[in-house]
């Protein structure tokens, strides 16, 4: 939803002035290392209407000796981080007025690699609907290179290998997030995203009334915000079934 932001100073203009600057966006956002995201306002006259002529230019509010976690191209508002931080201001002016508030930047750590959760190989009790949890834990290697630091809000797809989606024996079996019974969605392949502790969870539940399959194969893979596949994928998880 746009939002509105007057200039710093009052303006009292005609049909060819600049009054108001209309952003676009998050006032707070966030953007992963490596990643790209393009700041986007307009500029106003007295009605709202918008002022091609005056575009709206970009720059950076921090002190020079800060050093910012992005780079800024000042004209078209695209802002390429590179690590992570902040939040740094940024803040857009046309002609002679300037944005009352800035935008926030914050700079998030992207995924350097993925691993499994012991224990990657589980047995579902005979009288159990589901499966332990199958746990893959993202990691950001680079931001601090003596500690794998945990990241939040990362992409984490599972998919079912074996037995291949679309057989008879795959019918018997379905992945879900914990306490979700949602039967609309894929059963076979499930992106969640990692929680607070950058860990992604789901389980494999049993389907109908036939009898599963000895084992299956679930593979996890992350993904960057660009949708690169993270180091680590895929992580392999074992399910077992015990006879019935």
């Amino acid at each position: 939803m746009p939002v509105l932001l007057l200039g710093c100073t009052a303006v009292a203009g005609d049909f060819g002035t600049v009054v108001a600057i209309e952003y676009h966006g998050s006032l707070t956002p966030f953007v992963e290392e490596g990643d790209t995201l393009r700041l986007t306002a307009v500029a106003l006259d007295i009605d709202g209407n918008p002022l091609p002529d005056a575009p709206v230019i970009w720059q950076v509010l921090e002190p020079d000796t800060i050093v910012v976690g992005f780079t800024l191209d000042t004209v078209t508002g695209l802002i390429t981080a590179t690590t992570p931080g902040g939040p740094w201001r940024v803040q857009g002016h046309a002609d002679d007025l300037r944005m009352s508030t800035p935008v926030k930047v914050t700079v998030t750590g992207a995924p350097d690699s993925v691993a499994g959760v012991d224990p990657t190989r589980v047995s579902v009790d005979l009288a159990a609907d589901s499966s332990p949890p199958l746990v893959a834990a993202v990691y950001d290697l680079t931001t601090d290179p003596d500690t794998a630091l945990t990241l939040p809000g990362k992409r984490v797809e599972f998919r079912l290998v074996d037995p291949a989606p679309g057989s008879a024996a795959a019918a018997t079996v379905a992945l879900a997030p914990p306490n979700d019974t949602s039967t609309t969605a894929d059963p076979h392949v499930v992106t969640v995203l990692s929680g607070s502790n950058g860990r992604a969870t789901v389980i494999a539940r049993r389907v109908g009334t036939l009898v599963q399959p000895d084992s299956i194969l679930v593979d996890a893979r992350a993904f960057t915000a660009r949708g690169d596949t993270v180091a680590g994928s895929p992580v392999r998880f074992i399910v077992l079934f015990p006879p019935n």
